[in-house]
């Protein structure tokens, strides 16, 4: 899912049927009729999460970095751009292949890999829908930690997870999972936790905010807030 794109709102809710997904003749109704058709800028939490991971990792060309969640994603495609050897995984096929990184089909609760494979990891609008059953039919609410306690094996020592979960009242919607204090305290265990930072929807835009803030957001249906993560695996 894009961060950023432009929404089409319909005066008539047979427009949007009639038009949708034809864009030229629906630019040319836009134009002859501007009344009926009204263009909106809509942004979601990407905006903040996709630039927080690209900082977080702070490694060197070369290093090898593994992307979980990578099916519907553009960041593998920004990570090979940085100059890193990148992995991207899913439980779901990936559309493109051959585009500069390696695209493995793997469950992350059992990973395919082997111990200290990886200098780190992105897991992006993610973690939240693991256990939850939408995705897959395996349901089981300590899912998302098995898949951090995963992930600690198979980052090397010293290496870097970057994490964003939807953040606010603690609580499990249709597709996701929202995060509270303490089940981010939970699926840190084992890690060190280096940086966290906190986003809120505030209209159209997503601004930075403190965790009280965060805290009273209802993400559980629908992302209101989130929190990013900059995790490093401890040293020997």
């Amino acid at each position: 899912m894009p961060s950023a794109r432009i929404a089409y709102r319909y005066r008539l809710r047979f427009l949007g049927w009639l038009l949708d997904g034809h864009v030229y003749l629906r630019e040319a109704f836009a134009h002859a009729l501007p009344k009926a058709i009204r263009r909106e800028l809509a942004v979601n939490e990407r905006i903040a999460e996709v630039p927080f991971a690209l900082r977080a990792l702070d490694l060197p060309r070369g290093a090898r970095v593994i992307d979980v969640g990578s099916r519907w994603s553009a960041l593998p495609f920004e990570l090979v751009s940085l100059g890193y050897r990148v992995v991207a995984t899913d439980i779901a096929p990936f559309p493109v292949q051959g585009a500069g990184f390696e695209y493995v089909l793997a469950d992350m609760r059992t990973p395919p890999f082997k111990q200290d494979s990886f200098d780190g990891a992105t897991v992006v609008s993610t973690l939240e829908h693991v256990g939850i059953g939408f995705y897959d039919e395996r349901r089981d609410t300590e899912d998302d930690i098995v898949m951090m306690n995963a992930l600690l094996q198979i980052v090397r020592p010293g290496g870097v997870l970057a994490l964003t979960v939807p953040f606010g009242v603690s609580g499990v919607g249709r597709v996701q999972r929202s995060y509270d204090r303490d089940r981010l305290g939970r699926i840190a265990r084992g890690w060190i936790l280096d940086q966290v930072h906190y986003f809120v929807r505030r209209g159209a835009a997503w601004i930075e905010t403190t965790e009280a803030e965060a805290s009273i957001a209802d993400s559980a249906v629908q992302t209101e807030a989130v929190a990013m993560v900059r995790f490093l695996r401890p040293q020997p």
